[in-house]
């Protein structure tokens, strides 16, 4: 039997990867779109999807579309944020992110779901100094992550006490094909490949880079075992440091590009730090998952897909 799910954020970068990796794997793909949303990344699937017309904010809309489904499982990305060149107002990202997924919990309330899903964000927990746990101290720098820091406690709090199989995955900073423009490694991949001055702020900032087919593999595994985990947190990183000075060396020699870099010509985000790389230990643990792809083999792939789509 096919297994049929219902996933939000489905045009995003993120969302557009799984819904093709869900494809993939023979589930039935419900999607839930505003009508203003850009579907570019998935117009050559939209014919194997399933497509709702709705809005996470607009509780009775929703909850009609979801007992319409009665989805086995639910894939929760969608989000509004104000960083790496989108722009929302902060009632507009406090409406999406709180507000649109605690209307998503509840719409659900009543369907019997072997998984929900929530996508969170390694921006919740701040600025770190060492490898940061799941236990960790929560102290979001921004309305974007702390909006999502308030719909994840909310997630939890129905998971533990209604005994939903809701588990949230912290995603630190996926990367790879069909990113938007303004993401780092987007801006970076791209201008050497034209080669464009490169403007950065420091060589010594640092993220946790994971490939996205790595973020696909651990959403599809946490959608197995949900049921064993409601209310529960995982990172999804690499568990490996990259400095943005590597990140760009590393880009400008797999592409033999002559671009100069321009560091301190462009501003920091208020998250940055020179260590920001998720501890893996719980994840490892718990879960049948290790990242797959080196940062190098995920670069590769990346840069060879964009050599076809600029």
């Amino acid at each position: 039997m096919t297994k049929r799910v219902f996933i939000t954020g489905a045009t995003g970068f993120v969302g557009s990867n799984l819904i093709r990796k869900l494809i993939e794997e023979n589930y039935e793909v419900h999607i839930l779109t505003r009508a203003l949303a850009a579907p570019w990344r998935i117009k050559d699937i939209l014919p194997k999807l399933k497509v709702h017309q709705g809005d996470l904010r607009k509780f009775k809309e929703l909850e009609k579309i979801i007992r319409l489904i009665k989805p086995a499982g639910i894939f929760h990305l969608a989000v509004s944020n104000i960083f790496s060149g989108i722009t929302a107002s902060n009632k507009d990202v406090i409406l999406d992110n709180l507000l649109g997924t605690t209307n998503l919990i509840e719409a659900a309330a009543d369907i019997d779901y072997d998984f929900f899903i929530n996508t969170g964000s390694f921006l919740e927990y701040g600025v770190k100094s060492k490898p940061i746990k799941e236990s960790d101290s929560s102290e979001p720098p921004e309305i974007y992550s702390i909006t999502k820091l308030a719909a994840e406690h909310y997630a939890r709090s129905v998971a533990k006490l209604r005994n939903k199989p809701i588990v949230t995955l912290r995603l630190f900073t996926p990367f790879g094909p069909s990113m938007q423009p303004g993401r780092l490694v987007y801006e970076i991949i791209t201008k050497a490949l034209k080669n464009e001055d490169i403007s950065l702020t420091s060589p010594a900032v640092s993220r946790d880079l994971i490939y996205i087919k790595d973020i696909m593999d651990i959403y599809l595994i946490v959608a197995s075992r949900a049921k064993d985990f409601p209310g529960e947190t995982f990172n999804a990183g690499s568990g490996k440091l990259t400095t943005i000075g590597g990140l760009v060396n590393l880009v400008i020699k797999e592409t033999s590009s002559t671009s100069a870099v321009k560091w301190g010509s462009h501003h920091g985000a208020s998250y940055d730090s020179a260590m920001c790389v998720a501890d893996m230990t719980k994840t490892y643990a718990n879960l049948a998952w290790h990242p797959k792809y080196s940062l190098e083999k995920g670069i590769k792939e990346t840069i060879e897909w964009y050599k076809n789509h600029l």
